[in-house]
């Protein structure tokens, strides 16, 4: 996890208000980044890399080693190359002093990653330059694979051959530094030399992100912290692919369509395809993401990260938030369990909800042909959703599901693994759970002579449904207020006791919650106490101190993701 959120972190999340407290200065990086570009994410208050290296796991994953290894094989100046950067940064990992020195960090960095229109642009502050050249001059000595010397202006760069096109121009990874930052981009016979200008910081588009407030707007909207944010602009996106000039992506996509002799996007620049596409565009206009929390220690870190799929289509959000159900308290606490999670889904609106958005999905009947195919493959597919909304019914007044593993143990005994102990709760949240047990134990042979009350004595399932002795389990089945419960332990018995007291509400869709350490130490035990040798694609993840927390949800503003990650140093 942590080889992903370095990279996310540093590189792909966030813009703040620390561009706004400098407007005037020529470092601003917005001011560079055309208002109308696809993407954009950066880290433009310091991240503090080096505390987040200590803080977390030292993982040493075996696929990530092999994926290297497998590049070395390759009898390929560019593809050494390539390994020995990889395993540079993978060194890193285990090594926060490392990484910095290596490429030239400060201990707290800003990253940049964004498109102008098709063209990638990476920007990384470095604290030491000589390093990042220092870095690839070894590696060139070492594979063989030399660079050549490009200047712009007053900026000297290098390039180093990627691929060649089907006319054998070459494409081309560019790299720069100016001002203690790192440029990474592409060079090539499509890249205009006012853009490679743009990409370097020498030119400024006629309208930037610094000229808007799309930044403190997404801020604003969507409750992001200002240490960062980023988007995907599926407006922009769709301009370029149904237009030949309307923004800088379909000006880069009709001159490679030029140079290519064809033209892919042809049906879809008709007059029809570009209104109704931009038309569902302007409904989903796009996807943003950003850092919610942000503390981070050597010793210890928490980072909360959002994506919200933006929608101004009102019928399928309002249908969408009809069918939130309830998630229940345990399940959203990783300090307090192995691993939890909940569904919550009001069962009784599915049918009508169901019925909202197909019926938005196929009005009105588009004439593009590409949408108006996707529309027939849509209403095929509703006529069997249809039928799962219909058999719903026979559930209706569920809220919910629900499970959660508290605490287990296991042992060894007689050369065998054996749970000492198992603390858990299973719940289904529904308005009637009397009618819905006298319902199911029609059906389960062994429960029809079982009577359940509301908040009367548990009943033992151990007697109805024998499990082997080396599981240890005595699980109960009782409802508690407007839970239907099975339980095991005591941990398990003093939650259902507290989900007892929590009332039904409409309160999310999906929630997910795990400690690592928690789920894997038990088995470790197990399998030392055993003998048994733990294979090496599990025993990075040993000492693997995190626990993370995942929600899904719908609002005002969309389809919404929320996760919270915390790790803790192996000192700790």
């Amino acid at each position: 996890m942590k080889k992903l959120l370095i990279p996310i972190a540093v590189v792909a999340v966030g813009a703040s208000a620390y561009i706004y407290q400098q407007p005037s200065s020529d470092d601003n990086v917005l001011s560079y980044v055309p208002a109308d570009t696809p993407f954009f994410a950066g880290q433009l208050t310091p991240f503090p890399i080096k505390d987040y290296i200590a803080s977390s796991p030292h993982l040493i994953d075996p696929s990530d080693q092999a994926q290297i290894e497998s590049l070395y094989d390759q009898d390929t100046p560019s593809m050494h190359f390539l390994a020995n950067l990889m395993k540079a940064y993978q060194d890193g990992l285990s090594d926060a002093d490392l990484l910095v020195k290596t490429f030239g960090l400060a201990d707290q960095v800003r990253g940049y990653f964004y498109t102008l229109g098709l063209l990638p642009v990476l920007k990384l502050e470095v604290q030491n330059p000589q390093a990042i050249w220092d870095l690839l001059d070894k590696n060139e000595q070492e594979t063989g694979f030399i660079h050549k010397e490009g200047k712009l202006k007053d900026i000297t760069y290098r390039t180093y051959p990627l691929t060649e096109n089907n006319n054998g121009k070459s494409i081309n990874l560019l790299v720069a530094q100016s001002n203690g930052m790192l440029t990474v981009t592409i060079e090539g016979d499509f890249v205009s030399e006012d853009l490679l200008a743009m990409a370097l910081g020498l030119e400024k588009p006629r309208k930037s992100l610094a000229d808007t407030s799309t930044i403190s707007d997404i801020i604003k909207q969507h409750q992001f912290s200002d240490a960062s944010v980023g988007f995907i602009n599926n407006i922009e996106i769709i301009k370029g692919l149904t237009s030949k000039g309307d923004n800088q992506l379909a000006k880069q996509l009709t001159e490679l369509s030029k140079e290519e002799g064809q033209n892919p996007f042809k049906m879809l620049q008709t007059e029809v395809c570009k209104n109704e596409f931009n038309g569902i565009a302007k409904n989903w206009p796009r996807t943003v993401f950003g850092y919610t929390q942000m503390d981070i220690s050597k010793d210890e870190s928490t980072l909360g990260f959002s994506a919200v799929i933006e929608s101004k289509n009102q019928v399928i959000l309002g249908a969408l938030k009809a069918l939130r159900g309830y998630i229940p308290n345990y399940t959203q606490n990783f300090d307090n369990n192995v691993i939890a999670t909940s569904i919550g889904l009001d069962v009784s609106q599915l049918s009508g909800s169901l019925t909202d958005i197909l019926a938005n999905l196929i009005t009105p009947s588009y004439q593009c042909a590409p949408l108006a195919d996707m529309q027939y493959q849509i209403e095929v597919s509703g006529q069997s959703l249809s039928m799962l909304g219909i058999g719903a019914n026979m559930a209706a007044g569920v809220k919910g599901v629900s499970g959660a593993i508290f605490d287990y143990s296991i042992s060894e005994n007689n050369d065998q693994a054996q749970l000492d102990t198992f603390d858990a709760l299973l719940a289904i949240h529904v308005d009637n759970p009397v009618a819905i047990f006298n319902s199911v134990k029609v059906l389960v042979r062994q429960l029809q002579q079982v009577d359940l009350t509301n908040n009367g004595p548990a009943i033992s399932l151990k007697s109805l449904f024998p499990t082997p002795v080396e599981l240890n389990l005595d699980p109960q089945l009782a409802i508690k207020g407007n839970h239907l419960i099975i339980y095991n332990g005591n941990k398990g018995l003093q939650e259902a006791e507290k989900l007892a007291l929590e009332k039904l509400s409409a309160n999310g869709i999906y929630q997910l919650s795990f400690d690592a350490k928690k789920i894997l130490t038990p088995i470790s035990d197990a399998a030392k106490l055993a003998g048994e040798i733990i294979p090496e694609e599990a025993m990075f993840l040993m000492d693997y101190d995190a626990r993370m927390n995942i929600n899904l949800d719908i609002n005002d503003q969309g389809i919404r993701f929320d996760s919270i990650v915390n790790n803790k140093s192996p000192k700790k």
